[in-house]
């Protein structure tokens, strides 16, 4: 009988958490949809099948997403029909209507001088000023002392992105990214990005590269990165970064996704173009929202942050500035699921949680969002309060953590973006300061504390395999072992666990799991087996997880051929050389031939896919083959050189 009075209640709970979230009414754009689409081409059909239903506008919203906003005419149209309609379209992969959004401002409190004086500034250290808690702060000053932000360790120039109202383009306290391949106000896309002169960031309104000015957008770019030490006004966590300012954050949700959709095509263009071109924006603050939204209606909002986290961009997002508990009326974005979000919510100078939204399941931590000093409109300095206020700081906190990051994991970062993003986000919440407020209402149960997610980062175990990649040649139905040495080179014991692919059963290991404390080894007998097995390129990899290093793939390369011994045909004096290498164009490979014949070569990828592959008949003495690698992306390649009677192959390394 408990039993069933136990269960009677959940439900009755659940029932009551679904009513509430049921009974908001969230407000939307009439006659206006956001879809998304499976290709480009789709939306001519989806224009000639809604014409007689009074479609009259398209506007594309994101071209590399295929999503665009369509607007009818019809005044009578019925909102949640024409969803319907518009979701049982085949080529329609999303459908949702247009939401409207607002600012997440607080109250503002009794402003303070805007002269410069750091000490007012008690989210990034607190000694107790205005009655508030000692320490009960970031510890911004402990940061410090290791990094003041603005530079990876490898020189990449750190930006956050601020989708906000604006800012001021011109505040003397701010350093703002600006893309010099972009030539001002002449309606041209010099740098061929797809928006046209968005020298300064982007406006999403507009679809123009002029930046209103916004005291809002301009308070927060100044908690992210106001200029420190420079006698100047205030400081932001960062001393020395850029801020990449776009404005879009309020009256449409297409104007967000637009915006970023902006951020997603300069980050990917810097990758694309080994930091030639773009931003090395790492992450992107939101301070706006909808209360109470039902995340399951913003499908494509999510997808977004989805899509940058996958390039290694986090999320930082303010929740409502109400005391709801987001797990039960719901909210967006910060009841979004994605990974790549962080959803924050407000602590005051004494380490309270302020009037705003709380959730042990949505609200990921707290973060200083009380009184908080910092750039205004018009080379001004005040106060404003509200999570806007809050999620800066931990927008902040991303690019700080990365600026204090050493070159392995930087290395990690650009070649597994992310996962290494994720590992950021588990720093910030598990490098909390736990308080009595926030346990059971946030995640973590603590307000940031930006030192301790450093001291996280950089006293983390590193797992290294030496050599990091085995390279095989072997004789048809033979067996042969390779040493494989697993290394931890950081601070902190780790666990691992190796697997291989169930297509590579020509591969096995001595062991497949271990514990390495700092500085231990364990060394792995690889085995290659190639009984039954037809001649030929094999490639697999040995992929590496941790408990608290992330992953890594091992590649494995094994080539089945009948002339493993080729010293009888290239002199041992002149072996195969490969200049330059690494190369960042052309490779040449020459070698040494004592009699004529025909020689193929051949390059492959990672994939063991074949990329070129030429055949010539060569003299005796020096040969050579070029392989110019136009159009092929940076990273490890194998050439392949066979004759009638021999084979030799090796390692190309592009730049």
């Amino acid at each position: 009988m408990f039993k069933k009075l136990t269960l009677l209640f959940v439900l009755l709970i659940s029932m009551f958490s679904t009513s509430l979230k049921s009974q908001h009414t969230e407000p939307f754009r009439p006659g206006e949809f956001l879809i998304q689409l499976q290709q480009a081409n789709d939306i001519h059909a989806i224009e000639s099948a809604f014409q007689k239903r009074g479609l009259a506008a398209v506007e594309t919203i994101s071209e590399r997403f295929h999503i665009y906003l369509l607007t009818f005419n019809n005044k009578a149209l019925d909102q949640q029909l024409m969803l319907h309609d518009l979701k049982s379209e085949k080529t329609v992969i999303n459908a949702q209507s247009n939401h409207t959004l607002s600012l997440r401002e607080g109250d503002e409190l009794d402003s303070i001088p805007d002269d410069p004086n750091f000490n007012s500034q008690w989210s990034l250290q607190n000694t107790g000023q205005g009655g508030g808690t000692i320490d009960a702060d970031i510890d911004a000053t402990d940061a410090w002392t290791i990094t003041h932000g603005g530079l990876t360790v490898l020189g990449d120039t750190i930006v956050v992105a601020v989708v906000d109202g604006g800012t001021d383009k011109d505040h003397e306290d701010l350093d703002f990214k600006h893309n010099w391949d972009e030539i001002p106000a002449n309606n041209i896309d010099d740098d061929n990005n797809g928006y046209i002169d968005d020298v300064m960031g982007w406006n999403a309104y507009s679809n123009t590269g002029y930046m209103p000015d916004h005291s809002h957008g301009a308070h927060v770019c100044g908690i992210i990165g106001a200029m420190g030490n420079n006698g100047i006004g205030v400081t932001g966590v960062n001393w020395n970064m850029k801020v990449l300012p776009i404005a879009g954050s309020s009256t449409s949700e297409a104007t967000v996704v637009k915006a970023l959709s902006y951020i997603y095509t300069v980050r990917a263009r810097y990758d694309s173009t080994n930091g030639q071109e773009g931003a090395f924006v790492v992450s992107q603050n939101n301070s706006f929202g909808i209360d109470q939204g039902n995340p399951d209606n913003y499908p494509i909002w999510e997808a977004m942050y989805d899509s940058l986290g996958r390039l290694g961009v986090m999320s930082a997002a303010a929740t409502a500035n109400a005391s709801w508990d987001i797990d039960v009326v719901g909210d967006v974005p910060t009841a979004f699921a994605t990974d790549y979000m962080v959803a924050v919510t407000n602590t005051t100078r004494a380490d309270k949680l302020y009037t705003a939204g709380y959730g042990d399941t949505a609200i990921d931590l707290g973060a200083p969002g009380t009184a908080i000093l910092s750039t205004i409109l018009n080379n001004g300095y005040g106060t404003k309060t509200g999570t806007s206020m809050a999620t800066p700081h931990v927008a902040g906190a991303v690019a700080l953590i990365l600026a204090a990051a050493d070159s392995t994991f930087i290395a990690d970062y650009k070649a597994n973006p992310a996962e290494k993003i994720l590992m950021i986000k588990n720093y910030l919440l598990q490098g909390v300061d736990t308080l009595p407020t926030l346990m059971g209402k946030t995640v973590s149960g603590g307000r940031l504390n930006v030192y301790n997610s450093i001291e996280l980062l950089l006293n983390r175990p590193i797992l290294t395999a030496n050599p990091s990649l085995l390279h095989e040649e072997i004789a048809p139905n033979s067996t042969i072992q390779s040493d494989l040495s697993l290394s931890n080179t950081g601070n902190d014991t780790l666990t691992y666990k190796l697997t291989i692919p169930e297509d590579a059963p020509w591969l096995s290991l001595s062991a497949d799991s271990g514990v390495l404390a700092p500085g231990h080894s364990d060394l792995i007998m690889v085995t290659f087996d190639d009984n039954g097995m037809d001649t030929g390129l094999y490639v697999t990899q040995i992929h590496a997880t941790t408990d608290a290093a992330g992953s890594k793939d091992i590649p494995v390369y094994m080539h089945v051929t009948n002339f493993v011994s080729v010293g009888n045909t290239i002199d041992n004096s002149n072996p195969v050389i490969v200049s330059p290498n690494p190369f960042s164009r052309q490779a040449k490979i020459s070698f040494m031939l004592n009699r004529s014949t025909g020689v193929t070569f051949s390059v492959y990828n990672l994939q063991g896919k074949r990329l070129y592959q030429k055949t010539r008949l060569m003299l005796p003495g020096v040969n050579a083959f070029y392989w110019d690698s136009d159009g092929v992306p940076k990273g490890l390649y194998f050439y392949q050189i066979e004759t009638s009677s021999w084979s030799k192959s090796g390692r190309l390394v592009k730049k």
